[in-house]
């Protein structure tokens, strides 16, 4: 928020040039501007350097100020120049502050930037712009993403959006696109006052702060933060705020109670680490709103065991996967919390599947129409299967009722027969993992591991965040140190690739990264302070919805609780490969 009291504009000039000051150290501590402009002299192919200094006062889009110039040292002076300016005249507070230079930068033609547009995914247009060569209308990617200025669905760069952005910065429009831009990459850093952090330069890790190892500690910090974005989201009734698209704000219509109930098992696992009493409170209203979406079949049968379907009520229908969410939630809940509250709901609730399942084949049917329960649809998304048998398989654990353990293994069966590792389904991995506790049976272990194994290149290559993998990943090296610590009998060990299993599963807990709400990436969309410490993907418009955050928060918990084990692991192979 803008002020105008001069004495308050004063502090806010201070706060700057303590933050610039701070931002240039760090360039001479790489060896200053002209080591970077010798170092970079071949790379900027004869263009201008130019420097960018991004100013944010938390709450709304980050201003860019620029300056271009023949050294980097003289674009930097030019930027420093016009930040100074900006918030003396705007009087706006500048708590968060981004440096970019440029260190790379190439001629193009637009045809070229086009069809480099068409090849990417949304929002995965990774470089700055310029429209021209003496980088009077550049645009950094952060502003060009943040505010939508490419048309992605659409593959392509349209005028009246970069005419709108530039406008925005207060430069000069384009009357036609020029047949050649200017694409460029950045040397980059961010600081909050607190400390001042390097960022990745280019490719999908671009403006991310560099992080020398990704240990439990960033893990538990990165769960911290997100459960209390989750919390948040927590309405008064119990419902969550579903979600929005970031970059200009926009809800995201309707509800979904599957995901309601999942969302509620992420803070469920929160609250095993941080004992907090706020956000026990939040879960107890959820599951309350939950409970009240339920729906007896047989209503008149009171003090018996009956059957239960949790109701998608806004679409008229019962999700075989609602039940078994709602199940592997609640028994989260009672193992967290020492409770049995929900201990006959989730029996209850059990029956609902049960009654979807076949016992002939081990498949489930998918949906029922509410609330007449009618048969609508034989299949609707195959992660409905692994649910429903990891909730099978907790029913088990719960009950000791054998006719949970004998659907949950009949459903596996089915996996095998059917080759379900080709689905790269986290809910399998979940299912297995929970059954083999249990039944830990050659042919289930060693699906398990494969279910992994077949899918670790595609996994480690994945160009998006794709929070389940990592789940998928966390959760079977849960049952692979099962194997290893009990002896068990497992023919398809002998196949596992297991040092680059561990070195995927590393590799993918920090790419993740590139979804988390680290102010540098939040500061260019409309609303900043909303989006921070929360998750987002990055390829559907920045979306945040309760769902992904919630996957994020499973697979990173799932990362801190195995730490330990997998840090001995991962010392073992380096151990390994330095005395071979």
């Amino acid at each position: 928020m803008a002020v105008s009291d001069p004495h308050v504009i004063a502090e806010f000039m201070n706060s700057l040039e303590k933050k610039l000051d701070v931002l240039r150290e760090s360039y001479a501590e790489n060896g200053g501007f002209e080591k970077l402009a010798a170092e970079s002299a071949e790379a900027m192919n004869g263009g201008k350097y130019a420097a960018f200094i991004s100013v944010c006062d938390i709450n709304t889009r980050a201003s860019v100020l620029r300056g271009a110039g023949d050294s980097p040292e003289e674009a930097w002076e030019s930027a420093c120049r016009a930040a100074r300016e900006y918030v003396r005249k705007s009087g706006l507070m500048p708590a968060w502050v981004k440096s970019d230079v440029t260190v790379k930068s190439e001629r193009v033609t637009f045809t070229k930037l086009e069809e480099l547009i068409a090849k990417s995914r949304n929002e995965f247009f990774r470089r700055g712009i310029s429209f021209d060569d003496g980088m009077q209308t550049a645009l950094i990617e952060g502003e060009i993403n943040g505010s939508r200025v490419i048309t992605y669905k659409e593959h392509k760069i349209e005028l009246t959006r970069v005419n709108k952005r530039l406008s925005a910065c207060g430069l000069r429009t384009l009357t036609a696109f020029p047949e050649e831009v200017r694409l460029f990459d950045c040397r980059s850093f961010f600081t909050d006052g607190g400390g001042v952090y390097p960022l990745y330069e280019s490719g999908n890790n671009c403006g991310r702060r560099i992080i020398s190892k990704f240990d439990d500690k960033t893990a538990l910090e990165v769960i911290e933060t997100a459960s209390q974005y989750l919390e948040n989201m927590v309405g008064l009734d119990g419902k969550f705020e579903y979600g929005y698209y970031p970059i200009f704000h926009k809800e995201i219509p309707g509800y979904n109670i599957l995901r309601h109930s999942s969302s509620i098992w992420s803070l469920i696992c929160s609250y095993r680490l941080t004992k907090d009493k706020f956000t026990l409170n939040q879960i107890q209203k959820a599951i309350g709103y939950m409970v009240a979406n339920t729906f007896k079949k047989y209503p008149d049968r009171p003090g018996v065991t009956n059957t239960v379907y949790l109701a998608e009520k806004s679409k008229g229908e019962v999700k075989v996967g609602g039940n078994a969410i709602a199940v592997i939630m609640l028994t989260e809940y009672m193992d967290a919390t020492g409770s049995q509250r929900y201990r006959k709901l989730c029996e209850e609730l059990g029956n609902g599947i049960m009654e979807l399942f076949d016992k002939r084949d081990g498949s489930f049917f998918h949906v029922l129409n509410f609330p007449t329960l009618s048969p609508k649809d034989k299949f609707r998304t195959v992660y409905y299967d692994g649910e429903s048998t990891f909730a099978l398989a907790r029913l088990y654990g719960l009950t000791g009722d054998k006719k949970w353990l004998d659907a949950a293994a009949l459903s596996a069966e089915r996996f095998i027969r059917e080759g379900y590792e080709k689905y790269r389904d986290h809910w399998v991995a979940y299912a297995m993992n929970e059954l083999t506790k249990h039944l830990p049976e050659d042919k289930y272990l060693s699906f398990g591991l494969k279910n992994a194994n077949v899918n670790l290149d595609r996994i480690y290559n994945q160009d998006t965040t794709y929070h389940t993998y990592l789940e998928l990943l966390c959760v079977t090296f849960e049952m692979y140190s099962r194997i290893l610590e009990q002896g068990l009998e497992c023919s398809y060990l002998e196949k596992f690739r297991a040092e680059k299993f561990v070195e995927t599963i590393y590799h993918r807990a920090d790419y993740m990264l590139n979804g988390y709400g680290y102010p540098e990436f939040v500061m260019y969309l409309k609303f900043p302070a909303c989006d921070m410490g929360g998750f987002f993907v990055r390829h559907d418009g920045f979306r945040m919805r309760i769902d992904d955050i919630q996957h994020f928060c499973g697979a990173y918990y799932s990362f801190y609780r195995n730490y330990g084990r997998l840090e001995e692991l991962r010392n073992s192979f380096n151990k390994a490969e330095h005395e071979g």
